[in-house]
């Protein structure tokens, strides 16, 4: 920790974090400059605390920031953990209630407020008059974290909306265990929220410990923040209130911030925080590269699915850690693997160029209607069924042979091909690859598989210790097998290491893998996310109702669920709203943008996603209309949050993205999936396909929405969804 020279270690409770922000900016500024300096030189800048008068807890103090405000902190041993900042008044009130708690049960540092547990009799059982927790025992609360000090407060509150109204009066876990408990979450859901699951059993064995060592562990860690760094300081007062940066669940840090000896996968639904994980690792892992100066040049490599999002996950790492993206040579790779084994062939001076999107593609389709032109078709074979058997594969699972061919298993494929049918699609599938090879053109497949014959040839002698994968159910068997060329299974034993995130729920192209398949043994080291810190509980089980009754993979061949799915808050059920015409429900759109703005929701809180880019621009142009400011987020780069305007892109462009309020128009059954999504369909098997896509679609641009979510048809409702 950067303390200074012999100084204190500095530390910030959330419920600092959360008065600066109802503060003036100024406010904030100076506390972070006073902070700062202290952590840079404790000898020339002493942090002058104080008693505060009528303190219950001693080891309570406050800190002048100016003439007018002032910051409570707790002061223990060589521990400095700034609580609160308010005017000198309010913040000598909060104070005087306020003592820090050691609770060994749940393993953390504790901020109460209220009297001790020996002055204030403990309501062992219901009071006359109802209140909200009158039907709970408090044996059953204090096992699920509650303090017994906070019991005679708590049997006070009335209602859900006065447990809401007084969230600072209570310990952070105690809050969370209360409003759990109170929209009827079991104890088993309670303890999975609060990271309290071992507890029980781990607290029998454990003994006092020292405020120095109880306020590092994994759960103190949870609501408290030790900045190593002034910039560090400086992120965490910047950060949004989300606290993602700073505050990880203990379920999410263990995840993160632990070492293992294998691959790890971690499975988790939208919202609960795989992508931060998976942030989080690449931090770690480049701080212990930079803590051992025989490491230097080493890096992690964090790979997604699109340059798009690899675009996003950078912007977010600028955020938590900087330092390790700007250093030379920088100790964070982010790039899209595409990119990657574009980048890695140029430089091994590969000559054939990879066809992503463009002119380039359209070459390559013309090569297929040339090769058609020479090649007869078996009997019941469509053109639509070669290009979608090459694709899905003989691209898919990298067949380079006629007998592997033959061999190899076609499950999912909805139309049979006896051996004579498979030799003789091979002939054109042999002459389609033969005229890309002469035209010095590759399909990304094709490109992954260059890549780990080198990579298999030759040491490669690349400065990866350790590969992270994000949205890994986008990706198909090549990209994992180059993913495991990059780190070789013997360089585990050295140290290195893969660790993947994702969720086939949120598959929206037809890409699979199976891990094992490709040399990745998850088996055993798969992990799962069960928390949704998004999306509202109503939001959330509208979401996994469309995709309800859907097999999903697990990623390695079995299957996966979000039964076990939990949303944090609840809110507003999700708005579905039915019109005769399109130009009504434009107009419907632009009424509810107009009512969301009049409740001070800001215009880039919003968005409208689509399902196509056509439906983009109508959208925005009947938006203009109305005399409501619009941004089109691009096809590719970060949303630009500084600027002003509802938020319009497609479905697909919102992936990675969330917003307050998000309107989903359009589904009705005539566009929703739209009719040219099915012209790749070469048979039944293929259009359940690209309806199971289309219901993940929809699953993943619902889940952008945190608190408000509109949907709209015009006609009869899409078949995807029950109105």
């Amino acid at each position: 920790m950067m303390t200074g020279r012999v100084g204190k270690r500095l530390s910030y409770h959330i419920g600092c974090m959360k008065s600066l922000r109802n503060l003036p900016d100024h406010v904030a500024f100076r506390f972070m400059t006073l902070a700062g300096r202290y952590m840079f030189d404790s000898f020339r800048h002493e942090l002058k605390l104080e008693m505060v008068d009528g303190a219950r807890d001693s080891a309570i103090k406050f800190l002048h920031i100016d003439k007018r405000y002032r910051a409570i902190a707790c002061a223990i041993g060589r521990d400095v953990m700034f609580l609160h900042v308010n005017e000198h008044e309010k913040a000598s009130s909060w104070a005087a209630g306020r003592r820090v708690k050691l609770d060994p049960m749940t393993n953390r540092v504790r901020v109460i407020n209220g009297c001790d547990a020996t002055a204030v009799p403990i309501v062992t059982s219901a009071a006359q008059v109802p209140h909200l927790f009158m039907h709970v025992a408090d044996k059953q609360l204090c096992a699920l974290g509650v303090l017994e000090e906070e019991l005679p407060a708590i049997r006070t509150i009335r209602s859900l909306e006065a447990l809401e109204a007084g969230e600072e009066d209570f310990d952070p876990l105690t809050y969370q265990v209360l409003y759990a408990v109170a929209i009827g979450y079991t104890d088993d859901e309670v303890n999975a929220l609060t990271g309290m699951s071992d507890q029980s059993q781990t607290a029998l064995h454990r003994t006092e410990r020292a405020f120095d060592t109880l306020i590092v562990t994994e759960e103190s860690r949870q609501t408290i923040f030790i900045p190593e760094t002034q910039d560090d300081l400086r992120r965490a007062l910047d950060a949004d209130l989300s606290g993602w940066e700073i505050f990880l669940h203990p379920v999410q840090r263990k995840l993160a911030y632990q070492d293992y000896d294998d691959p790890v996968l971690v499975l988790g639904g939208a919202g609960t925080g795989k992508t931060v994980v998976a942030m989080h690792r690449a931090k770690h892992l480049a701080d212990q590269i930079k803590a051992d100066p025989s490491r230097s040049g080493e890096r992690v490599l964090l790979t997604t699915f699109t340059a798009n999002a690899a675009k996003i996950l950078e912007a977010n790492l600028r955020l938590l850690c900087p330092e390790h993206l700007d250093a030379l040579p920088s100790r964070i790779e982010v790039i899209s693997l595409d990119l990657w084994a574009a980048h890695f062939l140029k430089r091994r001076n590969h000559a054939r160029e990879i066809v992503f999107f463009g002119e380039a593609r359209e070459r390559l389709d013309q090569l297929w209607q040339d090769v058609f032109v020479d090649h007869a078709l078996p009997e019941g074979v469509s053109e639509t069924l070669v290009k979608a058997e090459w694709t899905q594969i003989v691209q898919a699972k990298g067949v380079i042979d006629l007998h592997a061919y033959l061999k190899i298993p076609r499950t999912g494929r909805g139309t049979a091909l006896d051996r004579h049918k498979r030799a003789a699609l091979w002939q054109i599938f042999e002459d389609y690859r033969a005229r890309m090879i002469l035209l010095q053109l590759a399909e990304p497949d094709d490109a992954y598989r260059d890549a780990i014959e080198i990579l298999s040839a030759e040491p490669a002698n690349l400065p990866y210790a350790a590969v992270i994968v994000d949205e890994a159910q986008e990706m198909g068997e090549q990209a994992f097998r180059l993913i495991r060329a990059i780190i070789p299974q013997a360089a585990e034993r050295n140290g290195k290491s893969i660790f993947i995130v994702g969720d086939a729920h949120q598959r929206i192209h037809r890409r699979r893998a199976i891990m094992s398949a490709c040399g990745i043994n998850i088996r055993g080291h798969s992990r799962r996310l069960r928390l949704n810190y998004r999306t509202t509980q109503e939001i959330g089980a509208w979401a996994i109702s469309v995709v309800k009754g859907v097999p999903v993979d697990n990623l390695d061949g079995g299957t996966d669920t979000l039964q076990d799915h939990i949303c944090l808050t609840h809110g507003a059920e999700p708005e579905l709203v039915e019109y005769l015409t399109e130009a009504e429900e434009l107009s419907g759109i632009a009424s509810w943008i107009h009512s969301l703005s009049a409740d001070e929701v800001q215009l880039s809180d919003i968005a409208v996603l689509c399902a196509r880019r056509a439906d983009v621009d109508r959208v925005r142009d009947a938006l203009r209309m109305s005399g409501i400011h619009t941004m089109v987020l691009p096809p590719r780069g970060e949303d630009e949050t500084r600027q002003t305007g509802v938020r319009i892109t497609t479905m697909q462009r919102a992936k990675g993205l969330e917003f307050l309020a998000v309107a989903i128009p359009f589904l009705s059954a005539t566009s929703f999936p739209p009719g040219d999504a099915f012209r790749s369909a070469a048979d039944a098997g293929d259009w359940e396909d690209i309806i199971t896509q289309y219901r993940a679609l929809l699953h993943v641009a619902a889940t952008r929405a945190k608190k408000i979510l509109r949907l709209s048809w015009s006609g009869a409702p899409t078949g995807l969804i029950q109105p």
